[in-house]
């Protein structure tokens, strides 16, 4: 379904608002309090973190995150930990 143009800043805000938030690389590492190599070691030790998105082909691009998948992942860890 393709989003309308916006036509009123309130139609901008509501759209605005069903985009999905991403997260720096950085911010993740600050989040889950870890260090770059801490979150890298994650990613390849647990397949149901998240996966990055890419700002382009270069190994150098920037990667992000969608925070309801972070935010998720994390809240099935938590659940998990509650069920042992």
């Amino acid at each position: 379904m393709a989003m309308q143009p916006a036509t009123t800043l309130q139609d901008l805000h509501k759209q605005a608002s069903q985009l999905s938030q991403l997260l720096t690389f950085t911010e993740v590492c600050n989040l889950l309090r870890k260090s770059r190599s801490g979150v890298y070691k994650l990613m390849a030790a647990d397949p149901t973190f998240p996966r990055a998105i890419k700002d382009g082909e270069a190994r150098s691009a920037r990667a992000f995150f969608v925070a309801e998948e972070v935010a998720a992942w994390q809240q099935s860890k938590l659940a998990a930990r509650g069920a042992a």
